[in-house]
């Protein structure tokens, strides 16, 4: 699903990365371990097409990402910190979002919205949102448009013990329907019992 071929980025003087070769498949769940500051989120970033790379190609489904978005289209991603517009309500958000990427009439995917009960919080700006119920509306719509791909950067840094539970069944649940997950941290034991790879 996802090929990386000699990924080079360097930050002016520092080498972040160096000649990254991977392929990842549907149906893995890949750990990518490492300390802050190993080029974890920097390899993400390049695979959304947020950084460009100094050198090396990265194709999605044999194709080659270039300069054409659609690809993102696949792609569901959750950031290690949400950033979102501060005045903006959290029920504005997932309708924005909606309008943006949906092209035609599709199903949902609400389950982390009614387990995280997000529903009730639909009126509040994002501004007076805590860490980890940010966390818990960027996870949701991470996995909103049933992507075949999802990215999940430092997904349980924030949240409480409960809420990690269910964001790792529902990881192990979307496991199940064979798309490729890929997910950072920087603790392995996180992710010991999710990850194939």
């Amino acid at each position: 699903m996802i090929r990386i071929e000699n990924l080079k980025k360097k930050f002016k003087k520092l080498q972040v990365l160096d000649d990254i070769n991977a392929l990842f498949a549907e149906g893995q769940v890949v750990s990518l371990i490492g300390p802050n500051g190993s080029g974890k989120t920097t390899l993400i970033k390049t695979l959304l097409g947020l950084v460009k790379p100094d050198s090396g190609k990265i194709f999605t489904n044999m194709q080659p990402i270039g300069n054409d978005p659609a690809y993102r289209e696949q792609i569901g991603y959750m950031p290690q910190i949400g950033r979102y517009p501060d005045n903006m309500k959290v029920g504005q958000l997932f309708t924005m979002m909606k309008d943006i990427r949906m092209k035609e009439e599709a199903a949902l995917d609400t389950d982390l919205l009614v387990k995280f009960n997000l529903a009730s919080i639909f009126d509040k700006a994002m501004r007076t949102l805590s860490g980890g119920t940010r966390q818990k509306v960027s996870a949701a719509l991470a996995f909103y448009f049933s992507p075949a791909i999802l990215i999940l950067d430092e997904p349980t840094a924030g949240l409480d013990p409960l809420s990690s539970e269910i964001l790792k069944c529902k990881i192990m649940q979307e496991k199940q329907k064979n798309k490729l997950i890929l997910i950072t941290s920087h603790i392995l034991s996180d992710l010991d019992d999710l990850t194939t790879h």
